[in-house]
């Protein structure tokens, strides 16, 4: 038998597309995989062309293949939509479609009635991130906002040494935020230079703004009649200075009190409860704090607390301390902010929750 007449040569073009081809259609046959992070929520959810996805920085591509970044998913070609889920910052996931809006199509801006609103508790997880309509800040929020049942509070923060990094008390603000609160500390991750006490009326008046923007994924979430301010030294004097707009509700000054004796013009512009917290006589800010407390005299309910005698840090460089603090500040929230009697008992009166069987010495009055 003769042999076979062997086929045609085939150009390099016709082989590149034939490879090209074949490509593709692995690339297809990917795009009917379900996704592992289906029914995952965040805070962006986006349907698009994956081109749409490359050009926005949700997705990379190697030949024909698109992959979204940092998890790895493959999205298929060019011109296949998918839905891509952003899991934190920089990381995207393939989902089969975007989770329901939970949002009130009214916004909300009023609070519970004050006493019938559950306790704060650390029952989500919180991630912190910078927004490009606030400038020099970092926003900590729960991750997943829809998750979050009651409207969140709202925590202006000013960092030790008025020092513009961020994330400087991670360990002390992503924890509160994870209670289900806003907090909105000066200085971007990492920063350095010199914050003020405008940068928390800056992060205030962002957060009441996003509260209902259109397209804002904090619309209608939270609660813009509950503010508090708070600093741990220098940024507790920008805190108390900042106690001065009428939409500060409550005022802690951590390791802090204003310089000098006698009349203190900032304290007379306080005008919601506020707390000293101290480290104790070794704390350099310890007869500040005393002082300020005298001075603050009936006008206000107020409160000061010295914890043990770790100094002017120890309250937020031992991590079980940090980690007691936490609780600490998300029952003064409560007390201050939705009249939480229980919590308020923690620092009021010479029973207080504080008062026995802790290292603290607290004291208060006006209540």
């Amino acid at each position: 038998m003769p042999s076979p007449e062997p086929p045609p040569r085939r150009s390099k073009r016709r082989r590149l597309l034939v490879l090209l081809a074949a490509l593709a259609a692995v690339a297809a046959a990917f795009t009917a995989l379900p996704s592992s992070t289906v029914g995952a929520q965040s805070a962006e959810c986006v349907t698009a062309t994956n081109r749409q996805h490359l050009d926005a920085g949700r997705a990379t591509r190697t030949v024909l293949v698109y992959r979204a970044v940092g998890s790895g998913d493959s999205l298929g070609v060019s011109s296949t939509a998918t839905t891509t889920l952003q899991r934190n910052g920089s990381s995207w996931s393939r989902v089969t479609t975007c989770a329901t809006p939970t949002t009130p199509s009214t916004p909300t801006t009023g609070d519970p009635d004050p006493g019938t609103r559950p306790p704060l508790e650390q029952r989500y997880t919180a991630v912190y991130e910078t927004d490009a309509r606030l400038p020099n800040h970092t926003v900590y929020r729960p991750q997943n906002l829809a998750a979050v049942t009651d409207l969140m509070p709202i925590v202006a923060w000013g960092n030790g040494a008025c020092r513009a990094d961020g994330t400087w008390f991670q360990e002390f603000l992503q924890p509160l935020s994870a209670h289900g609160v806003l907090v909105i500390a000066n200085g971007n991750p990492g920063g350095s230079v010199q914050t003020s006490a405008d940068m928390l009326i800056d992060a205030i008046d962002w957060a009441v703004a996003e509260n209902t923007r259109a397209g804002s994924q904090y619309r209608g979430r939270l609660d813009t009649n509950a503010i508090s301010v708070m600093g741990q030294s220098c940024g507790g004097i920008e805190a108390i200075e900042a106690s001065a707009d009428p939409r500060v509700d409550s005022t802690v000054a951590w390791n802090s009190g204003l310089f000098g004796t006698g009349t203190k013009p900032e304290l007379d512009r306080v005008h919601g409860p506020i707390a000293w917290f101290t480290g104790g006589e070794s704390d350099i800010a310890y007869s500040n704090a005393v002082d300020d407390y005298a001075e603050i005299g009936s006008r206000v309910p107020a409160v000061i607390g010295h914890y043990g005698n770790v100094g002017h840090q120890g309250l937020f460089t031992d991590p079980a301390v940090e980690r007691h603090i936490v609780t600490v500040a998300a029952d003064w929230l409560d007390a201050t902010l939705f009249d939480n009697a229980d919590a308020r008992r923690q620092f009021v009166g010479s029973g207080c929750g504080l008062c026995s069987g802790t290292p603290w010495r607290i004291s208060s009055k006006n209540w």
